[in-house]
């Protein structure tokens, strides 16, 4: 009679202490009577070998752990497999093929048996397989090849047909890799792993992924190039694999709801440890997998996050950067914090909401601020990356909870902290990562291997980085960190060899400097229109100048941003050093003039005060961003037209001054640059245009108005004089994208017209084979060989895409003159805004009720329109004094008349609005 059934109850008990302490009394003391048995070297092949070599509470135990594993009560099966694997792993005369049997035998499922019965054996069999595979008994001598097959056709054969138990049972293949080294017959039982559980080498799962990549690591003297053969390279994680292991390891959980998990699969322990774990860096020198980048890029960034993504997927990628949230750095914050992992952090993440994946989300922000908060530079990195992202912008709770994540990582920062963090970047940007060895420093052997591409990459991070801190006002920025910002960027796209610097290794690329003199423009159009608060809230006259300090586009002590830029390159530099700006040579006197104008204005505008003052800092700012802009232009062309701005707003000021003679007012010659502008391809410029505008808004003259209202009232393809560029399409939020004139034929149906130079071209590519339809048509027949076919082909391609590419580039003009009445739009609201009770406004409004009926119909100039009658219905609150009673009379007889046609309620409303203005 068995003398140890008083453990077993407490095996399945849901205390895991209990568990464990039932398990340990209970192998002590079997194992206490096994030894009282004689010694042997007898093995148990069957039941009856077992019941005469081992003591009779041995042969039970094993006998009844194995049927407890079927059993559904409490922590049975977790109790019942620990203590079955101890005491397989103690007793050494118990076999595999005994311990297989047994369980076969205890754990059939029968057709005969109720789902719940059938589940109940499922889970029994693969919970005695984990235990037998951690016992250790496999390596024993008396398992033969047969056992080991069946163990793994058995286990495959589970993952195959149950999805919840696929990834168990591939866990358990893949702690068996280890073992087959113990084994005579190691390469006989990799082909079958291969065959068998790898799909003959295909690997299409993540279950199969993790098995692969811990069977190549374990064993890489096999020939995997044959067993894998869909596999390419030296690892499995390699570039060229990069498309199929993405779709590997995006694919959803077969069976469940949009493949929801608990958990992350065991696959990404094997991938973390392959990038994280220092330990296996000479592994990773060896075989080369692809950059951790290139991985998160294409499995999270494209797969997991990717727009249209299911709420699954979403759910892995959110448990995915939790996971990698020990390993962050400023390093690695790059590779993670993509867009649409930014964004789905905006759109996903709430603190009321209760489904999985709002929790999942809340919590990994929490910890991300958590970590951010413990490491000021990584908090720095993971701001900057949050700011960039248009989608962080928000209102409501979504945006309120963005906020507070912001609000924490800045409480954590000072002037400190991010002196630290840009200097930092200025070290990345100089030796990119990649190119380092283990002291910090340029390596000969990596800036031989690395990528120009990546180095590329990571240059234009740091700079984009640098940039965002600099303009980023809530944070504690001093003037010397913006203008060490500065100076560095501008040195390096317009400076090389100089001496006390230390030289970039690899070398700048001419994409680098041309990327750096594109960021630097920008930032100083950025702090140019903006003032920033951490600046503005102790802003203070400057003795000298007159200036407020921290206002907007100026420093501390009244130094222009854009005169600080340009003196960097005119006035200041480096001894010895090789000046690489693209046409510096030739226009370097006019910059050293223009420099000499710009400071000439600031004392000027500090001996004003009020609107005129206003006015000139204006024009110092605007003097200053287009000499910055065509001191760091990469076009001849655009550098040369930007070289013809520049003197006509030194006129507009020496008039504004009384430094010239008689001609038009300072304000028409303003209007006129602005125009000019408007439609350029810098960003930076027109958004300033704005800003140069407002303080110029209560002179404005007749002419100066008139300009304006030209190119409001001109139509596609007679602008008045004013030439639009197609490249002058940015991310203005209120320009048009190419979407929206997408199906515009269908709007505007035009008569079908004969294209008489499509006809000559095509009769010019016909040549003489002309003469040879004229022969058929006299009933002669007359082929073309496939020489001449081939010719004929090649030529009819040439001429479709000639005419495919006009078709394009008329588009593209006619989107840029609808963006730019867009931003014309901006200067009459500013007017009206500032000037509503003005005489002229009524020229204004008499135009925008013009525009608005104009492009009523158009698809294309719909937003054109509802800007325009956005304006009508908030600037007609001012009646204007002494205005023309003609041109009052003949807009009051323009609404009246539009009104009895208004297509809808809104129309009918702004057409009343702009009647009352006008009788009044």
């Amino acid at each position: 009679m068995p003398t140890t059934l008083e453990y077993y109850w407490d095996l399945a008990s849901l205390d895991e202490g209990k568990r464990i302490s039932a398990a340990a009394q209970l192998i002590s003391t079997l194992c206490r009577f096994q030894a009282e048995m004689p010694a042997t070297d007898e093995v148990a092949t069957t039941e009856a070998d077992m019941n005469r070599i081992c003591a009779g509470d041995v042969s039970y135990a094993v006998k009844r752990l194995i049927k407890g594993l079927a059993s559904s009560r409490d922590g049975a099966r977790q109790g019942y497999s620990v203590a079955l694997a101890e005491l397989l792993g103690r007793v050494p005369c118990i076999t595999v093929k005994l311990v297989l049997d047994l369980l076969w035998q205890s754990t059939e499922a029968t057709k005969g048996m109720k789902g719940q019965e059938q589940r109940d054996m499922r889970f029994g069999r693969i919970f005695g397989l984990m235990a037998l595979v951690q016992s250790g008994i496999v390596t024993r001598a008396s398992t033969t090849a047969v056992d080991m097959r069946k163990i793994v056709m058995e286990l495959a054969a589970i993952g195959a047909k149950q999805w919840y138990l696929r990834e168990i049972a591939y866990v358990t293949l893949t702690s068996m890799v280890p073992m087959l080294g113990k084994f005579g017959i190691r390469d006989e039982l990799i082909t079958m792993f291969v065959a068998v559980a790898l799909d003959k080498g295909a690997v299409t799962t993540a279950d199969e992924l993790l098995l692969a990549l811990r069977l190549r690591r374990q064993y890489p003297g096999y020939d995997w190039h044959t067993a894998l053969g869909q596999w390419h390279g030296r690892h499995m994680l390699g570039a060229r694999n990069a498309g199929r292991v993405a779709q590997v390891l995006c694919e959803q959980t077969e069976g469940g709801a949009q493949g929801w998990c608990p958990q992350l699969h065991s696959v990404w322990d094997e991938i973390f440890d392959l990038y994280f774990n220092r330990a296996r860096a000479d592994e990773v020198a060896m075989q080369v997998p692809m950059e951790f980048e290139l991985l998160w890029e294409r499995v999270v960034e494209q797969g997991l996050f990717a727009p249209g993504a299911t709420q699954g997927r979403r759910h892995r990628g959110f448990m995915l950067l939790e996971r990698l949230l020990p390993h962050l750095s400023e390093e690695t914050v790059p590779a993670l914090m993509t867009p649409n992992v930014v964004r789905a952090m905006s759109d996903n993440v709430s603190a009321k909401a209760k489904s999985p994946l709002a929790q999942v989300g809340l919590r990994t922000v929490e910890r991300l601020s958590v970590v951010c908060e413990g490491n000021p530079k990584v908090g720095l990195a993971v701001l900057t990356h949050l700011l960039n992202q248009k989608s962080t912008i928000g209102s409501g709770e979504r945006g309120s909870l963005r906020t507070l994540m912001a609000n924490r990582i800045v409480a954590t920062l000072d002037s400190e902290a991010i002196v630290g963090y840009v200097e930092y970047l200025q070290q990345v940007f100089t030796v990119p990562g990649r190119a380092r060895g283990r002291e910090g420093v340029a390596d000969p052997r990596h800036v031989a291997n690395v990528s120009e591409k990546s180095v590329e990459k990571q240059r234009a991070w740091a700079v984009d980085q640098m940039i965002r801190v600099a303009r980023f006002g809530q944070l504690p920025i001093t003037d010397e960190l913006t203008t060490g910002v500065l100076r560095f960027v501008a040195m390096q796209a317009a400076f090389s060899d100089v001496r006390d610097a230390k030289a970039p290794a690899p070398p700048l690329t001419a994409a680098t400097r041309d990327y750096c003199a594109l960021a630097l423009v920008n930032l100083v159009g950025e702090l140019s229109r903006q003032a920033e608060p951490s600046r503005a809230k102790t802003a203070e006259p400057d003795e000298q100048t007159g200036a407020a300090r921290g206002a907007a586009g100026r420093a501390r002590d009244g130094t222009a941003w854009a005169t600080a830029a340009l003196a960097l390159v005119a006035d200041k530099a480096p001894r010895g050093a090789k000046v690489v700006l693209h046409g510096f040579g030739e226009t370097r006197a006019v910059l050293g003039e223009m420099l000499g104008e710009l400071r000439a204005m600031a004392k000027q505008a500090g001996k004003l005060k009020g609107g005129a003052a206003q006015r000139v800092q204006a024009l110092e700012l605007l003097l200053g961003n287009v000499c910055v802009a065509a001191a760091f232009a990469a076009n001849p062309q655009t550098q040369a037209e930007y070289l013809e701005v520049a003197p006509e707003v030194r006129e507009c000021y020496r008039r504004l001054a009384g430094k010239a003679g008689d001609g038009p007012e300072p304000v028409e010659v303003l209007t006129d640059i602005l125009l000019s502008l408007l439609t350029r391809e810098s960003s930076a410029l027109r958004r300033l245009c704005d800003q140069t505008f407002v303080p110029f808004a209560e002179v404005m003259t007749a002419p100066a108005v008139d300009a304006i209202v030209d190119v409001l009232r001109a139509r596609e393809g007679g602008s008045e004089g004013v030439e639009v560029e197609p490249e002058a399409m940015d991310d203005d939020a209120m320009d048009v994208d190419m979407s929206d004139a997408s199906d515009v034929s269908d709007a505007e149906p035009e008569a079908p017209e004969i294209d008489e130079e499509l006809r000559r071209r095509i009769e010019e590519a016909l040549g003489s084979e002309g003469d040879a339809g004229e022969a058929s048509a006299s009933g002669e027949e007359e082929t073309f060989d496939d020489e001449q076919m081939k010719v004929f082909d090649d030529k009819l391609a040439e001429i479709f895409r000639h005419k495919k590419q006009q078709k394009t580039w008329a588009r593209e003009l006619k989107l840029s003159f609808v963006n730019f009445k867009l931003r014309v739009l901006d200067l009459a609201d500013v007017f009206l805004a500032r000037q509503g009770d003005s005489a002229l406004g009524v020229r204004v409004v008499a135009a925008l009720v013009d525009l608005v009926h104009a492009t009523q119909r158009s698809t294309r100039s719909r937003v054109v329109h509802d800007r325009a009658a956005a304006i009508l219905g908030s600037r007609l609150a001012k009646v204007p004094a002494g205005a023309d009673t003609d041109a009052a009379l003949e807009l009051l007889r323009t609404a009246h008349t539009r009104a009895r046609q208004a297509a809808d309620r809104r129309e009918l409303d702004t057409l009343g609005s702009v009647a009352a203005y006008a009788a009044r």
